[in-house]
């Protein structure tokens, strides 16, 4: 069984399941959060699945070409 993951939210520590997405975490009222390094996650992301461990991410923009 997985151990919860200790988390802040403004301040306060909680446990969420390891599995969570923020979706799961934050109140239906919240836009956006900061993550612990600084990264502004907007709403449209909460539920994003996270990429396996093995695949590489870029979070620079593609540009497509014309």
């Amino acid at each position: 069984m997985a151990k919860p993951k200790p988390i802040i939210i403004d301040g306060e520590y909680r446990e969420v399941s390891p599995n969570a997405k923020i979706i799961d975490i934050v109140p239906n009222d919240v836009n956006s959060i900061t993550s612990y390094d600084g990264r502004l996650i907007p709403k449209a992301d909460f539920a994003r699945v996270a990429p396996p461990q093995s695949f590489e991410t870029n979070f620079s923009g593609i540009n497509k070409g014309g």
